[in-house]
């Protein structure tokens, strides 16, 4: 008789977060008011997608997953997963639709969302600012002019305070690496400005304006508060490799984390990349010969523990905000929870304050320049069938792992 193979169990520490992510303007639908919305259904745009023959409207956020008037199911599916943590964001251009006027009936919207939620029994993770900006302000040249960091403290001083109540933690700004890169560096999205002076005046700030904000909210809210940081794994190829990650490491992972973290209660992390350059750049995969996800990106769980790892030099708690995969099939989402909770929980082992892990995302939503097709939810939304939710079988395998806080590896 073949030797009985037994299956191995590790418990998160008590108290330990599991929960999903979204953010309003990728799930809520009809956001008309901002800066992205215009950029969807621009000339420019639309002609670059039909020349690619692709349909704009599978690239325009639409209605998207009509979670502003959804939610009250989402969330409800969220518990019956056993989720004990969400994270949320408010659309700027519903709360101040014109300059200096306050939408109040958007407020008391989002109010009755936060409420529901914490009926649920969620702990919430508010992010005030996610990539997108109203139109009034893009006008006025948005983040590239320090005058206008008023403006959005302004907003985001009078919504937070308003919220407050059912927020546990705040996020002051989602991914500004990332935001200032790819709006105004690479010009992947809008304002599309490809200048990267203007990227450098962009990401200096949107630090300058997290500082001033999170002295606000621990100052008269005292209320946790933190960034949502795009940390990517960096490995050393060839020649000189190591070298060439030391200084990306300092301009992709701390940077903003050097700038912001006298002002972090908490650090937040986003993690989805794993990449292998050298100083002639990025090697694709390297010889590590990783799967990837259907958008390419390539699977390394190993890397969320480097970078949590890393970040034990701050002496500050560790909630991982974002981390999923665009897995169409479910064939490989199962897995890569179940992979990278490993990792995370080394990391803790090997002494990182690690207190929670959020996957992105709760239900398949918009992903940006990407338009529908890359799914990342634990729920799908099935868009040809009303918006239909429908849970996923990697949902069932994550659920059973936030019931018990326990992983059961294979063998």
């Amino acid at each position: 008789m073949a030797p009985r193979i037994l299956k191995r169990q590790i418990s998160f520490p008590e108290g330990f977060l599991f929960g999903a992510a979204t953010s309003s303007y990728q799930s809520e639908g009809g956001n008309e008011n901002t800066d992205w919305w215009i950029w969807e259904h621009g000339a420019r745009r639309t002609k670059y997608l039909k020349d690619k023959d692709l349909d704009p409207a599978e690239y325009q956020s639409g209605i998207a997953c009509d979670f502003y008037r959804r939610y009250e199911e989402d969330f409800a599916l969220a518990a019956s997963l056993h989720l004990r943590a969400i994270r949320l964001s408010v659309e700027w251009a519903r709360i101040e639709p014109k300059e200096g006027i306050f939408n109040d009936e958007a407020l008391a919207h989002y109010e009755a969302m936060l409420r529901a939620a914490k009926a649920h029994g969620f702990t919430i993770f508010l992010t005030l600012h996610h990539y997108t900006v109203p139109l009034w302000f893009a006008k006025k040249g948005g983040f590239a002019h320090k005058e206008n960091i008023t403006h959005f403290l302004h907003y985001a001083r009078v919504t937070a305070k308003r919220l407050a109540p059912w927020v546990d933690f705040f996020v002051t700004i989602n991914e500004p690496e990332l935001y200032a890169i790819q709006g105004y560096a690479i010009a992947l999205h809008p304002p599309q400005v490809r200048s990267y002076r203007a990227a450098w005046v962009v990401l200096g700030n949107l630090i300058h304006s997290h500082n001033l904000l999170a002295e606000y909210i621990q100052d008269h809210l005292e209320k946790p508060v933190s960034m949502a940081f795009n940390l990517t794994d960096l490995r050393p190829h060839g020649y000189f490799g190591k070298t060439v990650v030391r200084i990306a490491n300092y301009l992709a992972n701390e940077y903003v984390l050097r700038h912001t973290i006298d002002h972090c209660d908490y650090i937040g992390v986003n993690y989805y990349i794993h990449h292998h350059i050298g100083l002639f750049g990025q090697r694709k995969h390297s010889k590590s010969h990783h799967e990837e996800s259907d958008r390419r990106w390539g699977i390394h769980p190993e890397g969320i523990a480097r970078i949590l790892l890393r970040l034990k030099r701050y002496k500050k708690p560790i909630y991982v905000l974002e981390n999923g995969i665009a897995d169409a099939s479910d064939a490989k989402r199962g897995h890569f929870i179940t992979e990278h909770l490993y990792h995370v929980h080394r990391a803790i082992a090997r002494g990182a304050d690690v207190r929670g892990y959020l996957y992105w995302s709760l239900t398949d939503n918009f992903e940006w320049e990407e338009g529908f097709w890359p799914r990342f939810g634990l729920i799908e939304i099935d868009r040809e069938h009303g918006l239909a939710r429908r849970v996923r079988k990697s949902a069932h395998q994550y659920a059973e792992i936030c019931r018990t806080c326990i992983l059961t590896l294979e063998p």
